[in-house]
């Protein structure tokens, strides 16, 4: 299958095009701005994509630049949905938003019927994405992924868990932090990934549909499996700049409609995912 994909040479995409090309699909990935709407229509014109995976974002929910969230998030998607509808009508597309659409006050294991109430800045611009799509889904097979939490290796050490990570590996003697206590559901790209290449290639896929691994860690959890795994021991200071205020408490996704969507697919335990990290700065 000739595969359009946004974001290819990112954290997520360059995982995703490996897991495609395994399938024996043949990746195209976009290089036109999505703020560009002819350079987008062009571009899908020429390749004519079988299906595509649009992961290209602006992801990092500290950023004060609200206004880019939604210049990429959101009306990037739709130039790339009118591309699509005009010239490659009727395709499957994966588009990648995210678990913090979902309201804060959630707990447990939150499945697709949960109450919307995103957050932040990142969290709305991917809301107003999936809102807006639906204008296209009489023209192109939408499935919107609810990503929650994930790492793996080739993700920026502004994000928390590849700086912790990195700490051990150099056995810094203190790491500043903000809340340890938050719990996430702390999936690994490989796998995330492997769900999205299955999913393009499953018909019944549509609509909204969570990835995550229906299972709940701390920060406290991360660092003493990578204490147990490196033996070394940290100071562990509370920096209040790092502590969000509007921060998801507890965060974690039911994943019942994406294993009833790929029987045979199944997550990667966090321990997995930690000691390749590790692996890969050691």
């Amino acid at each position: 299958m000739r595969i359009l994909v946004t974001g290819a040479g990112g954290f997520t995409g360059r995982p995703l095009a490996e897991a495609l090309r395994l399938r024996g699909d043949e990746v195209h990935p976009l290089q036109a701005d999505l703020r560009n709407p002819g350079a987008v229509a062009a571009e899908v014109a020429a390749v004519r994509p079988e299906a595509a995976v649009h992961l290209a974002a602006l992801a990092f929910v500290a950023s004060s630049d609200f206004e880019s969230f939604y210049a990429i998030n959101q009306i990037g998607t739709f130039h790339l949905l009118d591309a699509l509808a005009q010239h490659a009508r009727g395709i499957p597309v994966l588009l990648a938003s995210s678990a913090q659409v979902y309201a804060a006050d959630l707990h447990g294991l939150i499945d697709e019927e949960a109450r919307i109430e995103p957050a932040n800045h990142y969290g709305l611009s991917k809301r107003a994405m999936e809102m807006g799509a639906r204008l296209w889904r009489d023209r192109l097979r939408l499935i919107i992924t609810r990503p929650f939490n994930y790492t793996g290796v080739g993700q920026e050490e502004r994000y928390l868990v590849p700086k912790i990570v990195s700490h051990f590996a150099r056995r810094a003697a203190v790491i500043e932090l903000g809340n340890i206590d938050i719990r996430r559901d702390f999936g690994d790209v490989r796998s995330v990934c492997e769900a999205y290449a299955a999913l393009v290639h499953t018909p019944a896929a549509e609509g909204i549909v969570n990835v995550s691994t229906g299972t709940l860690s701390s920060i406290r959890d991360v660092i003493a499996a990578l204490s147990q795994m490196t033996g070394h021991g940290m100071e562990i200071t509370v920096n209040p700049a790092f502590v969000r205020q509007n921060d998801i408490p507890v965060l974690g996704g039911d994943n019942a409609r994406l294993r009833g969507l790929l029987p045979d697919w199944s997550p990667r335990p966090l321990a997995d995912t930690l000691q390749w990290m590790l692996a890969a700065r050691t």
